[in-house]
Order: C-alpha cells, then structure tokens, then sequence
C-alpha cells in the first residue's frame, strides 16, 4: 500500500504586516496627541485627549488605563521678581530721564547766574516730566515783578540763551501763564486780572522768543491759566509764591526725551 505523500506546512511571509500595522497605529495616536496639546484651547486639549484615551487606552487595549485622565499642568501664575525695587527705580521717570531733566536743570541755574550775575530762589527753577514732554516751571520773580506782565531787564539775558537752546531742540513749545489768589488784587476783580495777567505774561515772553531768539513762530504757542491750576496751596505767602509761575511746555516726540541734545 502507498504512503500518502506529507505536504509541507506553507510558511506565511506576511506576519510582519499585522505587527507593522500596529506600529503605525501607535504613531498615529502619538502624533494625535501631540497635535492635541499643541491646541491653545484647554478645554478642546482635554476633549482631545479624553477620546484618545478611550480610543487607544481602554481596558482591551495595548496599555490599560489606570487612575485618571491626564491633564494638562497649568502655567504658574507670575508673582514678580522676589527682590524688591530699590528706591531709585521707583517713579514715574526712568533713570536715564530723571539725569537729563537734572543736567537741563543744573545748566539752566549756570546760565541764570552767568549771564545776569544774580543769585535765585533753587526753588524758582524745576524741569518736570509730562505725559507728552518736560516742562521748565519758572518762578515769578525770575522774570517779572509782581503783579506785572513787563519782563524784567535783568534777566532777559536768560531767557535769550534759553530760547537759542529750545530753538536748537526744534520741538514745539508752549507757554503757560499762571497767577495766584493775591491779596493785592480786588477781591470782585481778582478772577479777571488773575487770568488776564497770566495770558499777558506768557504773550510777552513769546514774542520776546520769536523776535528776539529767533525761535521759530510754527512751534510756538501760548496759554494763560490764571489761579485754576495751583501746585501749591493758596492759604500761605509761600504757597501764592510757588503758584505765581511761568512754564514753557516742550513736546517731545513719542514722549521720549532720551535722546534730546540740550
């Protein structure tokens, strides 16, 4: 009797493709879940990462899910630096500013006392920072006696060398009168001199910087306040004097005064 002839057991070449398929599905989920945090949305970030979760890493799965679902950690929120500012970095100016506010300052005092041999009141002379600028506050008894609107011989000098510096700056300026509640004025009339003093002392000192400093008129502008803009009280001698004031206004661009050559 013959023997039946033993086949060979054909071999499967082909195994390979299911372990490849499961290697690109696992990519596939990787990237997934890399593309979903990427998102800025949190609340869409956590969707996605919840249905991934169920998708891939349920009990059936290749990694059962234990605990519960990842989430995102939060950003900390920012308490600032640990070290306190120091004093000097504390105030509406910077330092670089706040030095070219005390060097125009300090030049200007030089200038007053050398070209009109006087000594003045520190007080009387500040160079302040504005929201769109600096100012030069000048107090009354640099330029005028009181209660006049006639510019003082004296110091013309002064304010001569100061408008060839604001001219050189070319900016526009302006210049605000201001007066105080003096017990010299009527007391029915003092509303009205006290405004018409302070236009007419800041008139004077424009035409005086365009005729005679050359300032250029297309920068220059005035304006007179009268008492409605004190710094100081008006209840003392000392108080009336600091608010008997000129100022000049300068405008500089983007309120920057950094790169000013004084």
């Amino acid at each position: 009797m013959a023997k039946k002839q033993h086949h060979e057991e054909h071999e499967n070449l082909e195994r390979w493709l299911v372990s490849y398929a499961d290697f690109i599905t696992l990519l596939f989920a990787t990237f997934t879940a890399l593309y979903a945090l990427g998102l800025t949305d949190k609340a869409k970030v956590q969707k996605a990462i919840e249905s991934i979760q169920k998708a891939f890493l349920t009990s059936g799965g290749i990694f059962p899910q234990r605990g519960t679902p990842f989430t995102p950690f939060e950003k900390e929120q920012d308490k600032g630096s640990l070290v306190p500012p120091k004093p000097k970095d504390i105030g509406r100016n910077s330092k670089t500013e706040q030095e070219i506010l005390d060097r125009i300052r300090e030049q200007l005092n030089n200038i007053f006392e050398r070209v009109t041999g006087l000594n003045h009141n520190p007080k009387d002379l500040e160079v302040i920072k504005t929201s769109n600028g600096f100012k030069i506050r000048l107090g009354e008894s640099m330029l005028f006696k009181p209660n006049s609107d006639k510019l003082k011989i004296e110091t013309i000098p002064f304010l001569f060398e100061m408008g060839k510096r604001l001219a050189r700056l070319d900016l526009p300026i302006q210049i605000e009168g201001h007066s105080d509640k003096s017990e010299n004025l009527k007391r029915e009339d003092s509303n009205r001199q006290g405004w018409q003093l302070s236009v007419n002392r800041s008139y004077n000192i424009l035409k005086f910087l365009v005729e005679g400093a050359e300032f250029p008129k297309y920068h220059i502008s005035i304006a007179g306040f009268g008492d409605t803009v004190p710094v100081s009280l008006n209840d003392s001698v000392e108080g009336r004097r600091k608010n008997r004031r000129v100022e000049i206004a300068v405008i500089t661009p983007d309120q920057n005064i950094k790169d000013l050559e004084w």
